[in-house]
């Protein structure tokens, strides 16, 4: 666990949550934020903001059974902070070895795959999901997207909204969330797999964006600003592909003719 102390000036992260949720109106209509609560600096930057802001909240922590007794500390860390800090909270404990064996599915993505049903599970109809992807995540996608030879929506990253899902960390890098922490002396867990590089986003965080940002100390703001140009483009293009569609409608079917008249990336 960290605790640091001794940030001077107010946290830059603070002004660029309040633009994400402005500018994307993340809370609009909202009458409770159901917050993704792992115990890490980025999860409780957000939890914290946003109790802090009076948003009401329910904090839902899922302690996927892969780590041992590290994930039962991280679990009991995350009990602790939300009791202390009247924060209602529900835990999902589940088996994801056993359930990524039974469907064929990846750990990784079984356990995203988890996540996100027990989060939605908890929301009536006018909540929010929030989750803790930052600047420094979406980087490290779209840099793993690209290796997958991606086109423009790999290049777009995670979206700062989906559906009910919301993301207000989504411009702030990992180094503005440690000065979060820092400023307000906010407790946190590690996960000690992060630094493993049995994963590749961990070999792209460790290895790869280093040398990036030697180049381009501002690297991850450029590949904000990419991101946003990507998804403009991926929505023009997907909106101008449905517009042919229909066009191209004709009874049950479609005129082929047509659509194989469209440019590629149509």
């Amino acid at each position: 666990m960290n605790r640091e102390n001794g940030a001077k000036g107010a946290p830059s992260a603070e002004e660029e949550i309040r633009r994400a949720l402005d500018q994307y109106r993340m809370l609009e209509g909202a009458d409770r934020v159901v917050v993704g609560l792992s115990g890490g600096a980025d999860s409780m930057t957000l939890a914290h903001f946003l109790l802090r802001a009076g948003v009401p909240l329910l904090a839902a922590h899922v302690n996927h059974g892969l780590r041992g007794r590290d994930a039962d500390g991280d679990e009991r860390f995350v009990r602790s902070w939300c009791a202390e800090n009247g924060v209602g909270l529900r835990v999902l404990r589940a088996d994801v070895r056993k359930i990524a064996g039974q469907t064929g599915a990846g750990l990784e993505e079984c356990g995203r795959r988890v996540r996100y049903r027990f989060l939605e599970s908890l929301c009536g109809k006018n909540d929010r999901i929030a989750t803790a992807h930052t600047l420094s995540d979406c980087a490290e996608t779209v840099l793993l997207n690209l290796t997958r030879g991606c086109g423009v929506k790999g290049l777009s990253g995670i979206p700062p909204v989906r559906g009910r899902i919301i993301r207000p960390l989504i411009g702030v890098t990992r180094a503005q969330v440690e000065e979060y922490c820092a400023f307000y002396g906010l407790p946190y867990v590690t996960d000690r797999t992060n630094f493993s590089r049995e994963y590749a986003r961990n070999r792209i965080r460790l290895d790869v964006v280093p040398v990036l940002r030697e180049i381009n100390p501002a690297f991850e703001q450029a590949v904000s600003r990419m991101t946003r140009l990507a998804a403009a483009d991926d929505a023009l293009l997907t909106a101008q592909a449905r517009e042919k569609l229909s066009a191209a409608k004709r009874g049950e079917g479609y005129c082929a003719r047509e659509l194989a008249r469209l440019p590629q990336p149509l």
